[in-house]
C-alpha cells in the first residue's frame, strides 16, 4: 500500500445544491457549507475544511473520490504505478486545488471511468467541528468513512484498485440479500476495515452508498431519529455488521437517490499480513428493510 493512503474527500454531483444543503445541515447536522470557487459546496466532518463536496449537475452520483497521500514520495510512487499500468494522469491546476482545498493533486480514472484524485495537504478547518445531531463528531483518523461502488466488472475493478492503487481485500462475499444475489469485495488501504467496496450490481449509478463513522453509538441513534423526523426515507434499520467490522449503523436515502450510512463502533484491522475472509452474512442483527422498500 502507498504509505498511509486514505479517502480524503468524496465529491458528489447533485441536481440540487439547496436540497443537499438542507439534508447535510438538517438530517446529518453538519455545519453550513463552504462556498468554493468552482460553485461546489464543501462540508466539514472534522478538523479539515471539507471532506464531503457537492457540485451541481444532473448525474446525482459520485463525481470523484479524493485519496489523501502522506507525502510527495507517495505521490511520485503512485504516478509511476499508474504510468506502468498505462493509466493517463493529469496534474490538477491551481483552480481545482483551490476548490478542493488541497495543496496539490493529480487525477485519473478507474476502469469504469470514475474520476479519482490523489491529493496532498488537505486544508485545516477555520473553526472546530460542532453539531447538535452528531456532537461527538466523526472518526477520520483513517480517512472519510467508506464508499461502496457498483460495478459491471468487479474482477477488473478489483485488479485496478489492488494492483495499481495498492488496496488489499479484507472480506469477500457471495450471498443472497433481500432475495437477490449479492457479490462483491471489501478493500482496505489502511487499518479501516474497508475504504472501498465493489459490488456486482447492475445499476445506472456508480455509488451505492457512502458511510460516515460517528465516534459515539448514541450519535448514530440520534442521527437516525433526526433523519426520521426530517422524513428522510429509511433503507435499513439500526443493526450491526458482523466481526471483524462490527459497525452499528443505519442506512437512509440522500437527495440524489443513493444511500448514506451513519455508523459507529467499527473495528480496525492489522493490514500487515491480513488474510482475506469470506463474509457469510451482512448483519448479525437488525438492518431490516422497511416494508415499502421490499
Amino acid at each position: 500500500m502507498l504509505g498511509r493512503m486514505q479517502i480524503g474527500y468524496l465529491v458528489i454531483e447533485g441536481s440540487s445544491l439547496a436540497q443537499w444543503r438542507d439534508f447535510a445541515t438538517g438530517a446529518i447536522g453538519l455545519p453550513g457549507p463552504l462556498d468554493n470557487a468552482d460553485g461546489s459546496q464543501g462540508y466539514q466532518l472534522d478538523d479539515r475544511a471539507q471532506r464531503l463536496i457537492v457540485t451541481e449537475g444532473p448525474a446525482d452520483d459520485v463525481a470523484a473520490i479524493g485519496f489523501e497521500l502522506a507525502d510527495e514520495a507517495a505521490l511520485a510512487e503512485l504516478r509511476q504505478r499508474l504510468a506502468a499500468a498505462g493509466v493517463a494522469v493529469a496534474e490538477g491546476d491551481a483552480a481545482l486545488a483551490k476548490s478542493r482545498r488541497v495543496q496539490r493533486l493529480i487525477h485519473f480514472a478507474d476502469p469504469g471511468g470514475l474520476r479519482l484524485e490523489a491529493a496532498l495537504g488537505l486544508q485545516p478547518a477555520a473553526k472546530p467541528y460542532a453539531s447538535d445531531v452528531v456532537p461527538g463528531g466523526f472518526k477520520t483518523a483513517n480517512g472519510f468513512g467508506h464508499a461502496v461502488l457498483l460495478s459491471h466488472d468487479v474482477p477488473t475493478a478489483e485488479r485496478f484498485y489492488c494492483e495499481v492503487l495498492g488496496f488489499r481485500p479484507t472480506e469477500r462475499l457471495s450471498i443472497t440479500f433481500a432475495g437477490h444475489p449479492l457479490n462483491g469485495v471489501f478493500l482496505h488501504c489502511n487499518p479501516r476495515h474497508h475504504s472501498i467496496a465493489l459490488f456486482a450490481v447492475p445499476a445506472p449509478r456508480r455509488l451505492h452508498h457512502f458511510m460516515l463513522e460517528a465516534r459515539d453509538q448514541r450519535d448514530v441513534a440520534r442521527a437516525q431519529a433526526k433523519a426520521m423526523k426530517a422524513k428522510v426515507p429509511q433503507t435499513l434499520s439500526l443493526g450491526q455488521h458482523p466481526a471483524p467490522d462490527g459497525t452499528f449503523s443505519f442506512y437512509a436515502v440522500t437527495p440524489s437517490g443513493f444511500d448514506y450510512e451513519i455508523g459507529a463502533g467499527g473495528n480496525t484491522i492489522e493490514p500487515e499480513g491480513w488474510q482475506e475472509l469470506k463474509l457469510t452474512r451482512m448483519s448479525d442483527w437488525g438492518h431490516e428493510r422497511p416494508q415499502a422498500a421490499e
